[in-house]
């Protein structure tokens, strides 16, 4: 058992300084008091590593193909960005652990009225509209989709912010009826994202997504 001269108690454990004082323990660590729990990286070890396979291969070969089609501009650094964004909304909301559906949905209506404001300040080049919506709002889906299922979430606790990240997803259909879109590949594959969420949720959750609706909105 260690030692600590400072303080004049004796500590259990392994650790290297005094919980009271800081001060450096001395002498031989014995048994933990408290059994080391597994963190949920190691829980679902596999999971996640072929999530950062998957991703990393997605990146790898997006600028491989931008690069074989230089012409088609460079698309492939917003894939990157997005993945990015992705694993750093994933990483946080799992640090937090506290209302993670809310906290991912508030994520991506925060960098969407950003990314506008930022794009009219600048000019507007339309890149708001046509990259980080649509790139963002599948995100999340993907996100929220993911988390609730390592994390064994029941359906009530995310269906409302799934149900709006699908209508963000789907928001770009307006942008592309109005003519508002320059480059239409994200905005499509997001929308086809949605709608096959949205078909789903209807098919497999419809119940409780009523339910959850006429709790939420007292009807």
């Amino acid at each position: 058992m260690k030692y600590c001269e400072n303080c004049k108690v004796s500590v259990r454990g392994n650790g290297e300084f005094c919980p009271l004082c800081q001060h450096t323990l001395i002498g031989e660590g014995s048994e933990e008091v408290y059994p080391k729990l597994p963190t949920l990286f190691h829980q679902h070890a596999l999971f996640f590593k072929l999530l950062i396979f998957i991703t990393a291969a997605a990146g790898i070969i997006c600028v491989a193909i931008n690069l074989l089609l230089p012409q088609s501009g460079y698309w492939s650094v917003f894939v990157i960005l997005g993945i990015l964004c992705f694993w750093i909304s994933f990483s946080s909301t799992i640090k937090k652990r506290r209302n993670i559906p809310r906290t991912i949905t508030t994520q991506v209506i925060l960098t969407s009225i950003f990314c506008i404001f930022w794009d009219i300040i600048t000019g507007w080049h339309g890149w708001a509209l046509d990259y980080v919506i649509p790139i963002v709002s599948g995100i999340a889906m993907l996100s929220l989709a993911v988390l609730a299922k390592i994390k064994r979430m029941p359906v009530n606790d995310y269906i409302v912010y799934f149900i709006l990240t699908i209508i963000l997803g789907i928001l770009p259909l307006i942008f592309y009826l109005t003519g508002m879109l320059h480059i239409f590949i994200p905005s499509i594959i997001c929308i086809a994202l949605s709608l096959l969420s949205l078909l789903s949720l209807l098919l497999f959750e419809g119940k409780n997504m009523r339910l959850e609706l006429r709790k939420r909105l007292h009807l």
